[in-house]
């Protein structure tokens, strides 16, 4: 009776240890898996990352294993400059009292020079509606001189500003989030017109432009994908726009 008790715990002993040990073999196999996943992951972005960079550097596409990207020959992809234009171009949040710098005409970073303004629509200014409203003061920049259009919502028709902006009005490119706009008149627009700089106030706001037809570029748009020998893939893409004028160089208030 007692041998079988005891043959009885010695299989309980073995089958519970025979457990804890299959548990950590399984436990570090997964560990180890996840780790070299991980740095998988992270040799793949920076692959990615690195012809996103030799494209910016360049101007021009990039591919892994040529030129600067002969070291990434075990990736496949590489980098493309995205030259598309539109006639919507929409700004990430510009805080209170900071500004955006729009380009009207091309603009060659390299030589840093601009092609004369070709447009015959008039161009369309959007931001968004706020407690308070924001307000905004463009200034229409020209090798010719500057003019100025403050539109401030807040204080009604004492200074320009155009109607609400609507769901279905084709104003902002029917885009009903923006609460207000105002329209430069191409009357106003030049062979000589290279910029809108567009100050924030009393609220932070996204601006939206908008016209009938394309804008120019306003900066570099870069695509990049990596995908690694074991099929592990990153895309990155970044927008890097064109010198920003500071804010500090109009300083004026609505």
């Amino acid at each position: 009776m007692k041998k079988g008790q005891v043959l009885l715990i010695t299989v309980m002993i073995l089958a519970t240890v025979l457990t804890v040990v299959l548990s950590m073999s399984f436990k570090s196999v997964s560990e180890t898996k996840v780790s070299k996943l991980e740095e998988e992951n992270q040799k793949t972005l920076a692959a990615a990352e690195a012809a996103l960079e030799e494209s910016l550097k360049k101007g021009t596409a990039s591919s892994f294993g040529s030129g600067d990207l002969a070291g990434f020959s075990n990736f496949t992809g590489g980098a493309e400059v995205i030259t598309a234009t539109t006639n919507n171009f929409t700004t990430s949040l510009i805080a209170k009292d900071a500004s955006y710098t729009f380009y009207l005409a091309n603009y060659n970073p390299e030589t840093k020079t601009f092609d004369n303004f070709s447009g015959s629509k008039d161009i369309e200014v959007c931001f968004q509606s706020g407690s308070p409203n924001p307000a905004v003061e463009i200034v229409l920049v020209g090798t010719d001189g500057v003019k100025r259009y403050p539109v401030d919502p807040n204080k009604g028709n004492s200074l320009r500003m155009s109607a609400t902006v609507y769901a279905a009005s084709t104003i902002c490119g029917g885009d009903s989030t923006y609460g207000y706009s105002f329209s430069i008149p191409v009357s106003d627009l030049t062979d000589n017109s290279r910029l809108l700089v567009v100050k924030v106030l009393y609220q932070s706001t996204k601006l939206l432009f908008h016209r009938s037809t394309n804008f120019p570029l306003q900066g570099r748009t870069v695509s990049s994908s990596a995908v690694s020998s074991s099929g592990v893939s990153k895309k990155v893409t970044l927008f890097q726009t064109y010198p920003q004028i500071p804010t500090e160089f109009f300083n004026t208030k609505l």
